[in-house]
C-alpha cells in the first residue's frame, strides 16, 4: 500500500510530525509513504494553512531524519502540495524546481481569494451561481495541468467537497482537461478525505473515473491525512477504484520520476 497525501503540524492545521505518520503507516503495513504538507508561499498568504519558507527547513530536517530512522523498514518519498494561483505562480515554478522533491501534488484551494476547501469559508457559498463556481475551477484545474509545474492533480473534483453539485454537464470540460493530463504525462490521485466531509465521496468522483480509463490515465492515491489515524483511511474503497479505474497499477514517484507497479505486489 502506498499513500502519497499527507500533511503535519507545520501546516497549521493538522496534527503531528512526519515520524508520527510513517510509524502509523508502519504499523498498518504500508510499503511506502509520501510527505506532502502545503507549500508556503510569499507575503504571508494563508498563514492559517501551510508552512512559512523558513519551516520549510525543518520540514526537509524531519524528512532526512525520518529516512534515517525508518527507511530501511518502509520506503519515504519527499513530496510538496502546491497550489496553482496564477499571480503567484512564478513563485510557485521556482520553489518547484527547487525543492528536489520526489513528487509535487498540485492542488486548487483559492479561487480569487476564496478558500475553497475551508470550513471557515464555506459560508462564501451563499449567494454564488453554483455552476459559475464549477466553471471557474475546472478552468484553474485546466491552467494547472498546463503548467507543467505539477506531477500529480490533486482531488480532481474537491469544488464538491460541502455538498454543492452542478446543474450543468462539465463532461466536456472535464474530458478536456482528462486529455491534457494523459498529453502531458501527469497522473490523478484517488484522494479519500471526501468520504470524511460532507458531500461523502472520494474524490473523484466514479463518472471522471470512467472517462479517465478511457484514456488511460495513471492513478495514485492518498488519504489526505491530516492526523496520523487518517493514514491509509477507506484505502480498500480506493484500491477497489484502482483495480477498476486502473488496470490493477498504481504509480509511484523517485525524483519527478513516475512508474506504475502493480497492486498485488506492492
Amino acid at each position: 500500500m502506498v499513500d502519497y497525501h499527507t500533511h503535519t503540524r507545520l501546516c497549521k492545521h493538522a496534527r503531528g510530525e512526519i515520524k508520527d505518520y510513517i510509524l502509523m503507516a508502519i504499523e498498518k503495513n504500508l510499503t511506502e509513504i509520501g510527505v506532502s504538507d502545503h507549500m508556503p508561499l510569499p507575503d504571508d498568504f494563508d498563514p492559517e494553512h501551510r508552512m512559512t519558507i523558513d519551516e520549510f527547513e525543518i520540514y526537509k530536517d524531519w524528512y532526512k531524519s525520518a529516512v534515517d530512522e525508518f527507511g530501511e523498514r518502509i520506503k519515504i518519498k519527499f513530496g510538496i502540495e502546491a497550489e496553482f494561483i496564477d499571480e503567484k505562480i512564478d513563485f510557485i515554478r521556482d520553489f518547484v524546481r527547487n525543492g528536489d522533491f520526489d513528487y509535487v501534488i498540485g492542488s486548487v484551494h483559492f479561487l480569487d481569494g476564496w478558500n475553497i476547501a475551508s470550513h471557515k469559508e464555506a459560508w462564501k457559498w451563499e449567494g454564488k451561481d453554483v455552476n459559475e463556481v464549477y466553471e471557474d475551477y475546472y478552468q484553474t484545474i485546466k491552467k494547472l495541468v498546463k503548467s507543467g509545474i505539477f506531477d500529480i492533480v490533486g482531488h480532481f473534483d474537491m469544488i464538491k467537497k460541502f455538498g454543492h453539485h452542478a446543474d450543468k454537464n462539465f463532461e466536456e470540460l472535464i474530458r478536456e482537461i482528462l486529455k491534457l493530463i494523459k498529453e502531458n504525462g501527469l497522473c490523478i490521485e484517488i484522494n479519500t478525505s471526501g468520504l470524511r466531509h460532507k458531500v461523502g465521496e472520494i474524490y473523484p468522483s466514479v463518472e471522471i473515473l470512467k472517462i479517465a480509463r478511457e484514456y488511460k490515465i495513471p492513478l495514485t492515491v492518498g488519504s489526505d491525512a491530516h492526523s496520523p489515524e487518517d493514514i491509509g483511511r477507506d484505502f480498500d474503497t480506493a484500491y477497489e477504484l484502482i483495480q477498476i479505474y486502473g488496470g490493477g497499477k498504481i504509480s509511484i514517484f523517485e525524483k519527478r520520476e513516475r512508474k506504475e507497479v502493480s497492486l498485488r505486489s506492492y
